[in-house]
């Protein structure tokens, strides 16, 4: 160690840091190629084995592993005993993950936590140093969960060290794949180049190595003149100063360097390397060619591959006493990984097939067989294709989906006709999406557009690209597509596959509802015929996915037939369809029904082990929660939502989420907490072309400024409500009071038309009661008073307290200025009673003050028996979540299955929320959460 003291002293100082405090840290080691990454990270392995740490660690290949989650299972192997102690579905998910035992294929999400669940019980024992060595050259699998970890790793006792390389020393960012790494560091350290009076204490001690090697070059010392030019050049780049001194030694002391001539310099690093290799024996060049081409390869595969090129185990000797390799456990690691690009690129197209064929004949893998048949073939080939797509299915099953869609990429480059190189882009770019590289699924979907294709592939590769564009929260429409494969599938006749049909027409049909405010006649007429196919094929009996696909392109028209059918379609649906069924009861205004739905899906899809879908049904719930006023149930769906959304990288999911906790926020008076969670929600939608979150995100942001009387801003924000029709209806009231606080009433008579024209036909007591304090709103004398009392008349009906509270105090105000104040303090305290028992604190104070200028003094609700603030108040939505799981009587490992977190964290929050409950167990925690005293007795 030359030069670097301070950086390994910055290391140390982590290091003591986890093992002092228990809190996790993560630390980025960067810098350009050979500048002493690993021998600093080498040197602090050291350190803390002596402390008393446990040491995991990985290494990135250039390349890529072939399989998935190989660096993942290097970095286990010495903890892989514990997995045991892991929730049932956590552990499940990790060992399929790591081809240790068969099961479907696994989430990515539970992966992730399984991991970081058994990094954070490996390390109750002893702190832990986890080393990621290369870490843009992980796996993509692997990479995903290295990089979920280091965002969790908070309450552990690891320190986990990743080594990155940067274009250049004073480069601030890293190669491509560690971003998530850099944005979850706790600390950076960047090795810059050695000072020159530190270059030459390195390049003497090099030297003095030389000198004493066995078979060194003479002489070990470099002439003045040459060792000015390596001191010069190498640019204090360590490893440049040693493999140019070597390949200068190597030419001989009457070698004369001209002085124009430049040496390889670190960007040509390679050409140093090169020089060793040209002088090894043909057979160890051949071995360390089978090496470069087999990374990850046992050393056992890759001389059982050289023996079929002429190579034998003594061919290793001459790479060894070169340093160019060295034998680490079963494995042949090379000495740098520029040895490997040097070696793998300077071999001919021909010696590089070569190498796979032989390794694709050695290894016992099939799935590492298949790849290198396909590294040798560079003509179509069906079956390399098959065989890859097979280890792509294979891969996929265990969860390393990134993987299978590079495999099936690769197969449609090798497929001989157009039909199976659509099917495997498709297919490719549907796994991309769902490993969250929605990059590559635009790439390769575009890829498939320019391929002739049938209209069974253009549905599947429409169906692909509006998920993909959904993610990414773009614009696209497939109705097009969809409605051709419709009419390929009728045939001639018009009439064959109605079964089919009416499932493409029915994805059609939900699809073309996202856009259903597009005023554009295309989009309208091309809506309509959806509908008219829709309806027009004969199945000979009522079928419900038929009846709700009419009903979201024309709820108004179906409403007299599916409205009422909702509850029994809910009863007999099955859990795929309840999403799509919630979705329909909303655009039919619906909500007790749409509701019931999002949560039956949100359990069925817990059960599933299927997150991505878990978190769309709870952000659905949550809205619906805050529009019921139940307010602490929808704050803790809507965050558990907004987590897990961002942890699987849903934008728009956690966007909507995000909407609605601004509002718990806003109702329950924490105004600057909903400032700022709509602020990140707001930066989540960037291009956003689904109507749905933004058009939550503006109701949402026009209540904000409602609330602070930034009235015309309000009215601004709450016209974006018409983005999505379901939303332009929940918030008509409150559009109509921004346009009358502005003094622009006229600015609502249109849209004030439209919703209460839907209010009529829906039937919908929710909705008539928005309509008619609307009316109210607009309206003075006698009209206004009779459109309050038919507010609430429809109101005590509707299942909304809160809005119905909300009606109460505007109408209790206009009572007051009608100098109706008896009545008016009638009204307002009823308004404030549900204000209070719905924890809406904003709203509270706002009836209060009416209340007061109507000249009463309000009595609290509260009482000694039943306090203002409940104890309750003091925890974290996270915690109070997980307060009343453990209250239910499920275990740490059951609410971590069902919360998305580890069971170590699950535990540390119930830490913490005993003793600011005052509790001690279970049993008293549920009484507390119950409203009994938890120190009764019997209890």
């Amino acid at each position: 160690m030359i030069g670097r003291t301070e950086e390994l002293a910055r290391l140390r100082e982590l290091l003591d840091s986890v093992a002092t405090t228990g809190a996790g840290e993560v630390v980025v080691v960067e810098g350009e190629a050979g500048i002493g990454k690993t021998t600093l990270v080498a040197a602090l392995t050291d350190v803390a084995v002596d402390a008393g740490f446990q040491v995991l660690r990985c290494t990135g290949f250039q390349r890529g592993a072939l399989g998935g989650f190989a660096a993942l299972h290097e970095l286990l192997q010495p903890v892989l005993e514990r997995v045991p102690s892991l929730p049932p579905r956590q552990r499940a998910a990790l060992l399929t993950a790591l081809g240790l035992q068969a099961g479907p294929a696994p989430d990515r999400l539970l992966i992730c936590l399984a991991v970081l669940g058994l990094l954070e019980e490996a390390a109750t024992t002893r702190p832990s140093l986890v080393v990621v060595e290369d870490a843009p050259w992980l796996d993509d699998s692997s990479a995903e969960v290295v990089g979920f970890v280091a965002r969790r790793l908070g309450g552990a006792k690891v320190l986990l060290v990743a080594t990155a390389r940067t274009s250049r020393p004073e480069a601030c960012s890293l190669e491509c794949g560690s971003e998530v790494l850099e944005s979850a560091a706790t600390a950076r350290v960047l090795l810059r180049p050695l000072s020159a009076q530190h270059s030459e204490e390195l390049l003497d001690a090099v030297e003095a190595s030389a000198g004493h090697a066995p078979g060194a070059p003479a002489p070990a010392v470099l002439p003045a003149g040459a060792r000015r030019r390596v001191l010069q050049e190498a640019g204090g780049n360590p490893l440049a100063l040693r493999e140019l001194s070597a390949a200068l030694r190597s030419r001989g002391a009457d070698q004369h360097v001209p002085a124009t001539a430049p040496l390889p310099t670190t960007g040509r690093l390679e050409a140093a390397f090169l020089v060793e290799v040209g002088d090894l024996p043909a057979a160890s060049r051949t071995l360390l060619l089978l090496a470069a081409a087999g990374e990850g390869a046992r050393l056992s595969e890759l001389l059982a591959a050289g023996r079929r090129l002429g190579v034998h185990a003594p061919d290793l000797i001459p790479l060894e006493r070169a340093d160019l390799v060295g034998v680490v456990r079963d494995r042949l690691q090379m000495r740098h990984p520029l040895l490997r690009s040097a070696v793998y690129g300077a071999a001919s197209p021909a010696e590089r097939t070569e190498a796979h064929r032989a390794l694709a004949a050695a290894t016992a893998d099939g799935d590492r067989a298949a790849w290198h048949r396909a590294a040798a073939t560079a003509e179509p080939d069906e079956s390399v294709a098959a065989e890859l797509e097979a280890a792509a299915v294979r891969a996929a099953g265990r969860g390393a989906r990134a993987e299978a869609a590079t495999a099936l990429h690769r197969a449609a480059e090798l497929s001989l006709q157009d039909d199976a190189r659509v099917r495997r882009l498709v297919q490719a770019a549907e796994l991309a999406r769902q490993a969250g590289d929605l990059t590559q699924a635009e790439q390769v979907l575009a890829e498939a557009a320019a391929l002739p294709m049938s209209p069974r592939h253009r549905f599947a590769w429409a169906q692909s690209r509006g998920l993909t564009s959904t993610s990414l929260g773009r614009e696209h429409d497939s109705t097009r597509e969809q409605l051709a494969y419709a009419r390929a599938l009728a045939g001639a006749s018009g009439a064959d596959h109605p079964e089919e049909r009416v499932a493409v027409l029915v994805a059609a049909a939900f699809g073309a509802s996202n856009h259903v405010n597009s005023d554009t006649r295309d989009e309208g007429e091309l809506r309509r015929t959806v509908h008219d196919e829709l309806a027009a094929v004969d199945l000979g009996r009522p079928d419900a996915a038929q009846q709700l696909g009419l009903a979201v392109l024309d709820p108004l028209a179906h409403a007299a037939l599916v409205r009422q059918a909702l509850p029994a379609m809910l009863s007999s649906a099955p859990g795929d369809s309840l999403l799509p069924l919630a979705q329909a009861a909303e655009l039919l205004q619906d909500l007790t029904t749409a509701r019931r739905a999002r949560t039956l899906a949100a359990e069925e899809l817990q059960r599933l082990g299927s997150p991505g879908d878990v978190v769309h049904a709870l952000s659905g719930v949550a809205l619906l929660e805050v529009i019921a006023g139940q307010l602490p149930e929808a704050l803790v769906h809507a965050e558990q939502a907004r987590r897990t959304a961002l942890d699987l990288g849903l934008p728009l999911v956690a966007a909507l989420a995000g909407a609605s906790t601004a509002q718990v926020h806003l109702w329950t008076g924490r105004t600057p907490e909903a400032v700022a969670v709509l602020r990140r929600s707001r930066a989540l939608l960037e291009r956003a072309g689904i109507e749905r979150a933004p058009a939550g995100l503006a109701w949402a942001s026009g209540l904000l400024a409602l609330e602070q009387r930034r009235d015309a801003e309000a009215l601004t924000a709450l016209r974006g409500t018409s983005r999505h029709p379901v939303f332009e209806q929940w918030a008509i009231a409150d559009l109509t009071e921004a346009a009358v606080r502005c003094g622009r009433p006229q600015a609502v008579h249109a849209t004030l038309a439209r919703v209460g024209r839907a209010a009529d036909v829906l039937g919908s007591a929710h909705l008539q009661a928005l309509v008619h304090r609307s009316r109210a709103l607009l309206a003075e004398g006698r009209e206004a008073e009779e459109h309050y009392r038919a507010a609430l008349a429809a109101g005590a009906d509707a299942g909304a307290p809160l809005e119905q509270a909300r009606t109460r105090l505007l109408h209790g105000q206009w009572l007051r200025r009608a100098r109706r104040v008896r009545e008016a303090r009638e009204e307002l305290t009823t308004a404030l009673r549900a204000f209070e028992t719905a924890g809406a604190g904003s709203l509270t104070r706002r009836a209060t003050a009416e209340l007061r200028a109507a000249g009463s003094v309000p009595t609290p609700l509260a009482t000694p028996e039943r306090p203002a603030t409940p104890p309750t108040a003091t925890l974290t939505v996270q915690e109070l979540q997980i307060a009343r799981l453990a209250a239910q009587g499920l275990t740490n490992k059951e609410i971590a299955d069902r919360v998305y977190l580890s069971h170590r964290t699950v535990g540390s929050h119930l830490y913490r929320v005993f003793p600011k409950l005052g509790v001690a167990n279970r049993h008293q925690l549920r009484a507390l959460l119950e409203g009994a005293d938890p120190a009764a007795p019997g209890r």
